[in-house]
């Protein structure tokens, strides 16, 4: 009698996936997941797999910006919530809160130092940071990179200049709404954005990230609040 192999073939299409995303759930340890970010419903594959509401899929907060309420979570693209500011125009508009995020072992060394250290060593481009500005009213994207641009073009210092077009043109068109949130992370001279729709881009300029780090860490910041708020969180660290 001749056995027969039964192969079993799965009737599942082929996915592309995407690489390891990231997710603290709730009081857990972060853990690396692959989802089908194709099928638009990662969040959903996720619960499947724990057998989780989705409420416990959402990260931990690791503070709340005073003036305006807003929080952040615990840990952003790997780095840890160090503190947070508010920027404000014209006196008194609380236009955005700004959070920072680093990596403890990137600022061991002066942790228990003063703000001007403290801040000295975040302001650094090769210090691994994350920025995450999330809006409290609503404004054009226009006006939004106004501002931005009014304070980073003085800091460029002439140097790749055109540079600053290229991070206007990350953002789209249109009106950002309340709640809206962009994420910068600078590594080096390498600037990674991902604009409040979730578009990413990247600027690669050695004098572009130097000066958007001291637009938010140097002497003169747009967020006194967010320096002092860092220099704080680093030490607590």
């Amino acid at each position: 009698m001749t056995q027969r192999l039964v192969r079993t073939v799965s009737t599942r299409p082929a996915v592309q996936r995407a690489p390891p995303a990231i997710l603290a759930l709730g009081g857990l340890t972060a853990v690396a997941l692959s989802f089908n970010l194709a099928e638009n419903n990662g969040f959903q594959k996720i619960q499947d797999v724990f057998k989780l509401p989705i409420a416990c899929c959402i990260q931990d907060v690791g503070g709340i910006e005073p003036k305006t309420g807003i929080s952040f979570p615990y840990m952003v693209d790997g780095l840890l919530y160090v503190g947070s500011g508010v920027r404000v125009k014209y006196g008194f508009v609380k236009v955005y809160a700004v959070g920072a995020y680093v990596d403890k072992s990137d600022v061991a060394d002066v942790i228990g130092k003063g703000v001007e250290e403290i801040s000295e060593k975040i302001c650094d481009p090769n210090t691994p940071k994350t920025i995450r500005i999330v809006m409290n009213r609503g404004l054009s994207v226009d006006k939004y990179m106004a501002a931005i641009m009014e304070a980073l073009e003085p800091r460029m210092e002439g140097v790749d200049l055109d540079k600053l077009d290229d991070f206007k043109k990350m953002n789209p068109p249109g009106d950002l709404k309340e709640g809206s949130e962009m994420i910068m992370t600078i590594r080096g001279d390498t600037m990674t954005y991902r604009s409040s729709e979730g578009g990413m881009g990247i600027v690669k300029s050695a004098q572009f990230t130097k000066a958007l780090a001291d637009v938010y860490f140097g002497k003169d910041p747009v967020s006194p609040a967010l320096k002092t708020s860092v220099a704080e969180g680093v030490n607590k660290l």
